[in-house]
């Protein structure tokens, strides 16, 4: 089986652009992956097309180790999110594929399962949220969806404040309001964007305490070392990181760091399946819980799956509830989601995913600046 044929899609969504990989075989075989990233996705489809295509045409989609080997570990001029995103695109394409051809799933492939169904926090289900109230409002309405965990920026319910210890403030006034809306068995998981210099992730992470949040995700800036150190120490809210760290490599410097206890690598980012298998192996060295990032679509959100079904140290899988749309619209067999959690599918094959590529290639190029 060789690779004869490689495409990029595009289709903006609520609040970036989702980009499908499409890989053709000479047996007929289809593989899709995802490579979604915001606001440079003109760069990841140019890498794709015109650096990663002409290395793969010909090539075997079995060769998934020497396709990272010839694109990263050999490339002078590796690492970056555009790059890298690209990389990791092709490669669940490639990880598709060779489940189709095998018949089997692709977590077979890798070790086989630890578990059936998969836990997911939801994400996204704030977009329309403007207030406190508006907030604790959609917090309730997606608790009615199923899901047993959320998480969200806290300080996107308002649009100004008068310094940093007044948007910490706010911020946990709408910290308060979801959690008196939704009761103390739901999981929150704040995001709070890297936003926070020290003093205030301490403050914020002191003052969330009472209302029990599940971790900090990038409280300050995430090359803050110095800062996370500090941090760790003080708070008693763990800390989550690593979204925009990129392979085992960096992500080892994470680790021995000690400062995180939840590593969210993003496999639409960093790799690729076969990559962050090796993340969430390393990170179960350290002690560290594994809860892979996920802003993108329904093929990294199944990708994610893929790992996830066989991590020992699996904690949560980030989903935006706009998937429910994305896989309905763009997928003849879409995401399998129960009372919050995905269930996966033994008989099925690859990443699980049936592509409806007439739909797919049809609303291409849809692109928006999200600046």
């Amino acid at each position: 089986m060789k690779i004869v044929d490689v495409n990029v899609y595009m289709h903006y969504s609520v609040w970036r652009n989702i980009i499908f990989v499409k890989i053709d075989t000479d047996e007929g075989i289809t593989g899709i992956g995802e490579a979604t990233i915001r606001n440079k996705e003109m760069a990841v489809k140019a890498a794709i097309l015109e650096h990663i295509k002409p290395v793969l045409i010909g090539t075997s989609p079995f060769d998934i180790e020497k396709f990272f080997q010839k694109t990263f570990i050999k490339d002078a001029w590796r690492n970056g999110a555009v790059f890298n995103s690209a990389i990791s695109g092709v490669e669940m394409a490639m990880w598709d594929i060779v489940g189709q051809k095998l018949g089997v799933p692709v977590y077979n492939l890798l070790g086989g399962k630890l578990r059936d169904e998969i836990p997911l926090y939801a994400n996204t289900w704030f977009m329309n949220a403007h207030s406190v109230d508006e907030y604790a409002e959609a917090a309730i309405k997606t608790v009615q969806m199923g899901f047993k965990a959320l998480k969200w920026d806290p300080f996107k319910a308002f649009s100004s404040w008068r310094n940093e210890n007044d948007k910490v403030d706010k911020g946990i006034e709408c910290l308060k309001a979801v959690r008196e809306a939704v009761g103390d068995d739901i999981d929150l998981f704040l995001e709070l964007h890297g936003s926070l210099t020290y003093d205030g992730a301490l403050r914020y992470a002191l003052k969330s305490e009472k209302y029990n949040p599940g971790f900090l995700e990038e409280p300050m800036h995430p090359d803050n070392f110095t800062g996370y150190r500090k941090l760790s120490i003080k708070s008693n809210v763990p800390i989550a990181a690593g979204e925009r760290y990129f392979t085992r490599f960096q992500h080892k410097a994470l680790n021995e760091e000690g400062f995180y206890s939840i590593v969210q690598p993003d496999l639409s980012h960093c790799g690729g399946i076969l990559e962050t298998r090796k993340m969430a192996s390393n990170a179960e060295v350290y002690g560290l819980l594994f809860a892979p990032h996920n802003s993108g679509g329904p093929v990294g959100t199944m990708a994610s799956v893929m790992v996830d079904l066989l991590s020992e140290n699996f904690f949560y899988q980030e989903f935006s509830v706009e998937n429910f749309d994305l896989s309905k619209k763009f997928f003849k067999k879409g995401l399998n989601i129960k009372d919050g959690k995905i269930i996966v599918d033994d008989n099925s094959t690859g990443l699980g995913l049936i592509p409806n590529w007439k739909e797919i290639e049809k609303e291409n190029y849809c692109y928006k600046q999200t600046y």
